[in-house]
């Protein structure tokens, strides 16, 4: 009985664990321009309300997100500010201003491989790249994107690239971190307003979604081609994040060892 009762508690911790050592998946998150905040299940392209983001962050444009210190980070195109996002509750926090009033901060992408935050402007003529400062909001110009109207950004992970979207050409880039330039790799073929970009290290997909189809697409890394998965239903989404499981706790860690070495001495 002693045996069955450790066996029992550890196989708990192993559960509890079993997202990140079984595959499954985290959540693919987006915001419109209302403030809307929704969950978007990435087989269908359906969107489920969650909350509204608090009033203090003016027009929400792009998410990105952290996941060495699990910060969600969130542009203010009207306020052309940073803020950071509770996902619990929907309070947005400020950071600090861009400090150049003639940004429109659509594109905003985490760098996880040299801890850098990029963001893209695209409005007001400012088509500009840049760096953003984390501890303060301020911007530093990179360069010129090389396109006109907005632009969205999504870094891959993997193999680490940042890409592009622009809604003035409809098409996908690749996005020079170092001076700002966009090159061309190929037109998305259908959407024909792209906004929110994010990549899924889980699949190793990129996922857009387009608020004049208002459609969830995936994107083919090589040709630019978009392939619809759905509809999101009606709305202006701009921005799109995606929060992978964490990984495991040392505690579920170890209670996955601990069932191994009880499994062994049987």
């Amino acid at each position: 009985m002693q045996m069955m009762n450790v066996l029992c508690g550890v196989g708990a911790l192993a559960m509890s664990a079993g997202a990140a050592f079984g595959g499954a998946t985290g959540t693919m998150y987006a915001v419109d321009s209302s403030r809307a905040f929704y969950k978007v299940d990435l087989t269908t392209g359906a969107k489920t309300l969650l909350y509204s983001v608090s009033a203090n962050v003016g027009t929400p444009g792009g998410l990105a997100y952290d996941p060495a210190s699990s910060t969600v980070y969130l542009s203010s195109s009207s306020l052309d500010s940073l803020f950071t996002l509770d996902l619990n509750t929907g309070t947005a926090t400020l950071v600090g201003a861009y400090g150049d009033s003639t940004v429109v901060m659509h594109g905003l992408e985490w760098d996880g491989s040299t801890g850098t935050m990029y963001a893209a402007s695209g409005g007001g003529g400012n088509f500009n790249a840049y760096t953003v400062n984390t501890a303060t909001g301020a911007a530093t110009v990179l360069g010129p994107l090389g396109v006109t109207s907005f632009s969205n950004l999504g870094y891959d992970s993997i193999n680490d690239v940042m890409y592009a979207t622009n809604s003035g050409a409809d098409s996908f880039y690749t996005f020079n971190r170092a001076t700002g330039a966009m090159s061309l790799i190929g037109a998305l073929t259908g959407p024909t307003n792209p906004n929110g970009l994010a990549f899924n290290k889980d699949d190793g997909k990129m996922y857009m979604v387009d608020n004049s189809t208002d459609t969830l697409y995936t994107i083919n890394l090589t040709t630019g081609a978009a392939t619809a998965i759905g509809s999101t239903g009606t709305g202006n989404l701009l921005g799109l994040v995606y929060i992978p499981v964490p990984a495991p706790s040392g505690a579920a860690a170890l209670g996955l060892l601990g069932l191994t070495a009880i499994r062994r001495r049987r």
